[in-house]
């Protein structure tokens, strides 16, 4: 009876320790998504957002490409500044649909997800909503997820 009880206590270790690496890449899963929809909503903080970013990012959209993330930060901070100027009201809302989450292993993710941009300008009428497809790249740094690489096309 002993050896019987025995054996069902490894059975139920061993089943658990199977389920494990599954509830970690649901939690991955959940905080990849999380970093995601942050990003979405420091659109108006472009400092902020930044800091949900590795320092060697790599973003791509249509025409062009930034490899320097300093630059990067530099160059948006400077349009947002020069809109602002002109449009102190200018503000931005930007909703993320549809991600598609994977994640890789224990430090990397792909998240796949159709980007709303919407420019609410405080002096003129809305523009129509920007749509794009957006691919992101994660890597988990210190714990922490960050987006290391990002492309964008026309939806």
């Amino acid at each position: 009876m002993q050896n019987l009880s025995q054996n069902y206590r490894v059975l139920t270790i061993f089943f658990f320790a199977l389920l494990a690496p599954l509830g970690a890449v649901a939690d991955d899963s959940d905080d990849v998504l999380a970093v995601v929809h942050k990003w979405a909503e420091l659109e108006s903080d472009l400092t902020a957002q930044a800091a949900l970013v590795t320092s060697d990012r790599i973003q791509v959209f249509e025409m062009w490409r930034r490899a320097d993330q300093a630059q990067n930060l530099r160059v948006q901070l400077a349009k947002r500044a020069a809109v602002q100027k002109l449009d102190p009201k200018w503000d931005v809302i930007v909703t993320i649909e549809a991600p598609i989450v994977r994640v890789y292993g224990n430090d990397a993710a792909v998240v796949s997800f159709k980007r709303m941009y919407e420019v609410i300008p405080g002096n003129a009428a809305p523009r129509p909503i920007y749509q794009t497809y957006i691919s992101m790249t994660l890597i988990k740094e210190d714990g922490e997820w960050k987006i290391a690489h990002m492309h964008g096309s026309t939806a």
